[in-house]
């Protein structure tokens, strides 16, 4: 039986494997003394998203809001026609199966089409 001579290949791996959890190791000490930097980002974005509320989210740092926003308002009207929603189409047709089948509907015009599936 030949000898699989994969000796290179475990200490490369091993050297990728050390790096990568020094390099965990160094961002722990980076970030360790600040245990509430996790918060901070949290509390920046929400006064970020708070300010483009505001403003109505004019601003070119709003538009990531607008996305998110367009896809809510489109789930919440189950709008399967509207071609701005077409992009959320998926989601959308997911969050009327989902409502269908927690109420066990088959008789609505949108339920009828997953009769069979609940």
């Amino acid at each position: 039986m030949a000898e699989p001579h994969n000796h290179r290949k475990v200490g490369y791996s091993m050297i990728v494997v050390s790096a990568s959890l020094a390099s965990i190791g160094l961002i722990g000490f980076a970030i360790g003394e600040d245990v509430l930097f996790a918060d901070k980002i949290q509390r920046a974005n929400t006064a970020n998203f708070e300010e483009c509320k505001e403003n109505n989210f004019e601003n070119e740092s709003c538009q990531a809001f607008q996305i998110h926003m367009k896809f809510e308002e489109c789930v919440a009207a189950k709008d399967l026609d509207d071609p701005s929603c077409f992009k959320y189409r998926t989601w959308v047709e997911s969050a009327i199966f989902e409502e269908c089948r927690a109420n066990i509907d088959v008789t609505s015009s949108l339920c009828q089409k997953y009769e069979g599936h609940f």
